[in-house]
């Protein structure tokens, strides 16, 4: 069963655009996605955060390799009960316990099974840093089906969320098959090294980031290789990591792949600290979403400031203190609008 999420404080996005009869909706349809029962229904646990040496081998061998996880088990667990699964990844050098702090879930709602992997070397594939011949999106294909055999998972919702590096991937995975099982994907400062033109992937998903205008370690502008005269720290980003996409072009591709070449999106331009920009088409309302926070840097945006970027980032980055949007709301709304069977 789909649970409701009577946790979350609910944050209105954008303005819903109307449904669209034009040729763009030759680009949203969605074969049916049967709901089933996950095997780990009706195996018991404990509430709370488990993780490896603590509550025991919370591991799985993929590639020859072994690969690690922590889980967040919601309060009440209820063997009998489907839960929305969330897999989270965390940014470069940091660990899966860093990001359960970042993105604090468990903070907001008990509707979800949170999963946070451990990316190899604390990296995800991708970026030129990441270890050669480390395959990220075989291990997320083979950490569901452990998952399910274990807890009780509503297949029919399962998302994919990350920052950074993590966000990235989120967006890797989101132009690969090995994405077909995931309802939507939301990232936050991502840095997508894999996505570097509107022809690089040919998904349709449900789509949400958000990124800070001052980001400098992913900037919002991007960086081009390619470029001539490069600056020296420029040259040494290239070298160690690689292209990163314009970010507000980044998003136009994600609306074009949704809702075809016509696609135009909606701004929101009354909300105070953000930009809000979306992209609907057909029955698809917002399936593309983007934040562009205002004098935010290389953040996971916390009201509170009280996640781990608020608390370990660098001043410059200007993480902490109170925000005026609390992101992680903001992606369990979205989220809770998609299943298998309503996204792209």
């Amino acid at each position: 069963m789909t649970r409701a999420l009577t946790c979350v404080p609910l944050f209105l996005i954008a303005t819903v655009a109307n449904a669209h009869t034009t040729a763009a909706d030759q680009y949203w349809s969605h074969p049916g996605n049967a709901h089933s029962s996950t095997s780990g229904c009706g195996t018991p646990h404990t509430a709370g955060y488990h993780y490896r040496d603590s509550h025991g081998n919370f591991s799985i061998v993929s590639g020859n390799l072994t690969r690690y996880y922590s889980v967040q088990v919601p309060q009440d667990y209820d063997a009998t009960t489907q839960y929305p699964l969330i897999v989270d990844y965390h940014g470069n050098t940091d660990t899966s316990t860093q990001q359960r702090n970042n993105s604090l879930y468990f903070q907001y709602t008990n509707d979800y099974l949170v999963v946070y992997p451990q990316g190899y070397d604390r990296h995800w594939e991708g970026p030129k840093y990441a270890v050669p011949g480390v395959d990220d999106l075989q291990f997320t294909t083979d950490l569901l089906p452990h998952i399910k055999s274990k807890y009780c998972i509503d297949d029919n919702r399962i998302y994919a969320s990350g920052k950074s590096n993590g966000g990235g991937f989120v967006d890797t995975l989101a132009c690969s098959d090995h994405g077909d099982s995931f309802a939507a994907f939301a990232m936050a400062s991502a840095a997508l090294y894999t996505d570097l033109s509107l022809e690089s992937c040919s998904k349709k998903r449900a789509i949400l980031e958000s990124h800070g205008d001052i980001d400098t370690v992913v900037a919002y502008a991007g960086r081009n290789c390619s470029a001539p005269d490069l600056s020296n720290a420029t040259l040494a980003s290239c070298t160690s990591s690689g292209s990163e996409p314009d970010i507000d072009q980044w998003v136009s591709w994600w609306g074009q792949r949704d809702c075809g070449p016509d696609a135009k999106p909606i701004y929101a331009t009354s909300e105070t600290g953000y930009n809000i920009n979306t992209y609907s088409c057909g029955s698809w309302a917002d399936v593309v979403v983007h934040y562009e926070v205002f004098n935010l840097g290389h953040c996971w945006p916390s009201a509170n400031g009280n996640n781990t970027d608020a608390l370990t980032q660098s001043a410059s980055q200007n993480c902490s203190g109170d925000r005026v949007l609390d992101y992680t709301p903001v992606v369990l709304d979205f989220f809770s609008r998609w299943t298998l069977e309503s996204a792209p």
